[in-house]
């Protein structure tokens, strides 16, 4: 008799366990602890250097530059230049416009302290400037501000593709450093 009160005591034990892990088992799980963090989406950071950069600019021209306009060359250097040949009289004469980078608070560049020169004439910058605001066919990334002497790269325009956003975080030339944040937007 004494093996059957112990049988029973052992079955409660197991049956009360059976219940206890039947009850564990289907509440639902405590969610982790992950931040809802609000924003565009996720971000990457790109780095870069003027070698790479002088390639993908130039393959940008070669890509967009349409037949009949003046052609020209933007190279990464000391500073930003940019290079083109106007024929007057039968002869190409070199017109090269040099920019110190800088990149803003809004992720854009900026392209400041311009010197420019036609041959071995030094240009007004304001006038050129104008000048090209007017008449060049420039991208709608690009906008020109004579009266300051500076042209601004909207690097968040420049659409890579679709969904993703670009902005300049560092563009020194002198270290060799350009890094890019490229957003996933929704």
């Amino acid at each position: 008799m004494k093996w059957k009160i112990l049988f029973f005591i052992l079955l409660g034990i197991n049956g009360f366990i059976i219940v206890l892990l039947l009850f564990y088992m289907f509440q639902p799980s405590p969610s982790p602890n992950i931040p809802n963090i609000k924003g565009e989406g996720p971000v990457f950071t790109v780095q870069t250097s003027k070698q790479h950069m002088n390639t993908l600019i130039r393959d940008y021209i070669q890509k967009h530059e349409k037949k009949g306009e003046l052609s020209y060359d933007v190279q990464l250097a000391d500073r930003l230049y940019i290079i083109s040949a106007i024929p007057i009289f039968g002869k190409q004469v070199d017109l090269t416009m040099a920019f110190d980078p800088t990149v803003d608070e809004n992720g854009h560049i900026v392209l400041a302290h311009p010197t420019m020169t036609f041959g071995q004439l030094r240009l007004p910058v304001p006038y050129v400037l104008s000048y090209i605001d007017q008449h060049a066919s420039l991208p709608n990334w690009v906008k020109v501000d004579a009266k300051k002497e500076r042209i601004y790269i909207v690097v968040s325009d420049i659409r890579i593709k679709k969904g993703y956003m670009l902005k300049a975080k560092t563009f020194d030339l002198s270290k060799d450093d350009m890094t890019f944040t490229v957003t996933i937007t929704k």
